[in-house]
């Protein structure tokens, strides 16, 4: 391990037949112009305002792209992934910063963004946010292109590290004196792929495991020191979990409740959520089970987003990434 610094009767449905052939083929092979990232201009650029704690607004800018992921908050930041570029948005001064050299921003760190880097093989990079010389990159030997992508895509950022699951082993990461300083400790399963795992505080993380179990890891005694078992081991699909308050953790594990279609066209699942104290994997509130169609993912505008840290107040109205295509 190394370190460096997307009319009637048969005239009639002729007629209609004609112009559904003429409308695929303006939209289909070589004809197709649907554009899935279309350049924003200045005027369509979607607003961004900062509230301070008292609700009072303090500043707004405008950031001209279309939203691809819902934003999130990391240290005094919220990082808006837009179809062109990432932006990170100072929560108290309005200030945007777009970086270069990173294909994606997984959180800010000490004034630093951290994520994939857009060249070359590190597992991360880090930019620094005002532009200045300096950065990090960490990188594994021999590459291992999965082992690394898994990483990025259940990494987390707490207030001085980056935290993510490599294999079997989490992998902790904190810029200390122009360097990066690791914490590693091995878990029994892996990471729920393409699950993020949940930042309680600098030591406290709580990892959606592959085998649907729910493990608390303690960085500062580098150990796993709590895990839940899925009520049904043989038949989780999949397990996420999330931050829902001061030290608490939200847990939902889906399992097939039938392959067959329902109404919607779309398989039946049976949802089993619960919280849980992230410190200790104590129950907060008791486990309740529904069935239905899993929600679809959505890009959602018009977010308020909160900062804890400093109970700013960070409101965007980017519109989404068109969805769709041609066919």
């Amino acid at each position: 391990m190394g370190v460096r610094g997307r009319v009637g009767g048969r005239r009639a449905a002729v007629a209609g037949a004609v112009a559904v052939l003429l409308s695929t083929a303006a939209c289909s092979g070589a004809g197709c112009s649907f554009d899935d990232c279309p350049e924003v201009s200045a005027t369509e650029a979607g607003p961004v305002t900062g509230a301070d704690p008292s609700g009072a607004v303090r500043w707004t800018t405008s950031v001209p792209d279309l939203l691809s992921e819902p934003p999130v908050v990391s240290n005094g930041h919220v990082v808006i992934v837009g179809c062109h570029a990432t932006h990170v948005v100072d929560v108290t001064s309005g200030s945007v910063s777009t970086p270069t050299g990173l294909a994606d921003v997984i959180g800010v760190v000490q004034g630093y963004a951290v994520g994939a880097p857009a060249e070359g093989d590190a597992v991360l990079a880090a930019e620094r946010l005002d532009g200045g010389p300096g950065g990090w990159s960490w990188q594994e030997s021999p590459v291992d292109g999965d082992a690394d992508r898994a990483y990025r895509a259940s990494a987390v950022v707490s207030s001085t590290a980056v935290v993510g699951v490599r294999g079997q082993t989490l992998v902790a990461w904190s810029p200390d004196s122009g360097s990066w300083d690791s914490v590693e400790v091995a878990l029994p399963v892996g990471t729920r792929s393409g699950q993020r795992l949940a930042a309680a505080d600098d030591t406290h993380v709580v990892v959606p495991g592959s085998d649907g179990s729910v493990l608390g890891v303690d960085l500062a005694a580098r150990a796993v020191t709590w895990r839940v078992l899925p009520t049904r081991p043989d038949a989780p699909t999949d397990v996420s979990v999330r931050l829902a308050g001061r030290d608490v953790v939200a847990v939902e594990v889906w399992y097939p409740r039938t392959t067959a279609a329902a109404v919607t066209g779309e398989p039946v699942w049976v949802t089993e959520r619960w919280s849980l104290d992230a410190r200790t994997g104590e129950t907060r509130s008791p486990r309740v089970t529904s069935s239905g169609t899993r929600p679809r993912p959505t890009t959602p505008t018009g977010d308020v987003l909160r900062d804890p840290a400093t109970g700013w107040t960070v409101t965007q109205q980017l519109r989404g990434r068109p969805r769709g295509g041609c066919f």
